[in-house]
């Protein structure tokens, strides 16, 4: 027995059709959330409610706040079991729920993720959401996962707090779930049939909106970068042009030095507090940080003397070349190893 838990906005009848054959091949308690659908989906959940519990949004609040409307109602029922989650689209078929919450039920506190084969018959856009949000989130915690944008995952009942825990009304709580889980969990994968309908065209994923909202973290790093960059590269400016006359040498070591020392206070309080919501103490992430702007600033100084002398590149150009490059490095370091509080686990595939 398990709690099979079913977002549904504006549903159609192959929801109904998911829970007739819930209902006929597995046993499990159908949790079915309708998040604000309008009026004329009316008679689907009146058909719906023989075959699952109801839960009900007075309007569209998004998908995380129905998985966590579902959850905060399963662990009222104080019962151990097996949470699973899936869609309400008809695009995870009964035999692969099934094996997603046997595989929950042999295997406490870790996160199961039923992933799909991203073929050419897959949707283009589909896959290459995929694979951006493959290489982001690997960039992102270090772990290498089939599928981030599975709807079929499963869990235990006591991970239900953790899962209240995460931040995200829509599309981006399941990013967050799952960058969370990979820092505190065992993510296990189970191959499941990869099935799109119409070419998915029944999704209500908003490809610009929602993912702002799924790579915000990358984003604000992004953000907080370039605003260190731009008082870097003023003060940069200025010195070059204040000291004109200085030899080549001294000329690019002083204004390298005084923008980075300008920028890097600045940008250390912003990655802490506003982008890795760090709880460390400031002297042992600050240790790390500034003996990262140490060795970047090194590799900074070097790599813009060697393109400038040697290539004739102007060093104003130089600069955002140099800058661009070290922005990536500067983000997997402060990433995993100056603001990492927890160690990153892996997966396996089940």
């Amino acid at each position: 027995m398990y709690y099979l838990i079913i977002p549904a906005f504006e549903p159609d009848q192959k929801l109904l059709a998911l829970l007739e054959d819930v209902r006929q091949q597995l046993h499990c308690q159908v949790i079915l959330v309708n998040d604000g659908s309008s009026l004329h989906t009316k008679p689907i959940f009146k058909e719906a409610s023989q075959l699952a519990t109801i839960l009900n949004h007075p309007k569209n609040m998004g998908k995380g706040q129905a998985l966590r409307t579902a959850f905060r109602y399963v662990q009222s029922l104080d019962r151990d079991a097996v949470i699973v989650t899936a869609d309400a689209d008809g695009q995870h078929s009964v035999r692969d729920i099934d094996r997603v919450a046997h595989a929950a039920a042999h295997l406490p506190n870790r996160l199961i993720l039923g992933v799909r084969e991203f073929t050419k018959d897959v949707p283009l856009r589909s896959r290459l959401g995929n694979k951006l949000t493959r290489l982001l989130f690997k960039i992102q915690t270090g772990v290498a996962v089939t599928d981030t944008q599975t709807g079929l995952r499963a869990f235990q009942t006591q991970m239900i707090p953790f899962m209240l825990g995460i931040e995200g009304d829509r599309y981006e709580y399941e990013m967050n779930m799952l960058t969370q889980a990979s820092q505190k969990y065992l993510i296990t994968e189970v191959p499941i049939e990869t099935i799109y309908i119409d070419d998915n065209a029944s999704s209500h994923f908003r490809p610009i909106r929602d993912s702002l909202m799924i790579y915000k973290n990358l984003f604000k790093f992004a953000l907080a970068s370039f605003g260190g960059f731009v008082i870097d590269y003023l003060v940069y400016a200025m010195v070059l042009l204040t000291f004109s006359w200085a030899p080549t040498t001294i000329r690019l070591l002083l204004a390298n030095s005084l923008g980075r020392i300008t920028s890097s206070v600045c940008n250390f309080k912003m990655n802490k507090s506003l982008v890795f919501d760090n709880h460390d103490s400031v002297t042992r992430t600050g240790t790390g940080y500034f003996s990262l702007v140490v060795i970047l600033f090194v590799c900074d100084t070097a790599l813009q003397y060697f393109l400038h002398s040697l290539l004739g590149i102007n060093f104003y150009m130089v600069k955002i070349l140099v800058g661009t490059l070290l922005f990536f490095v500067s983000w997997f370091i402060q990433k995993h190893f100056i603001f990492q509080e927890r160690k990153t686990f892996s997966h396996e595939i089940y």
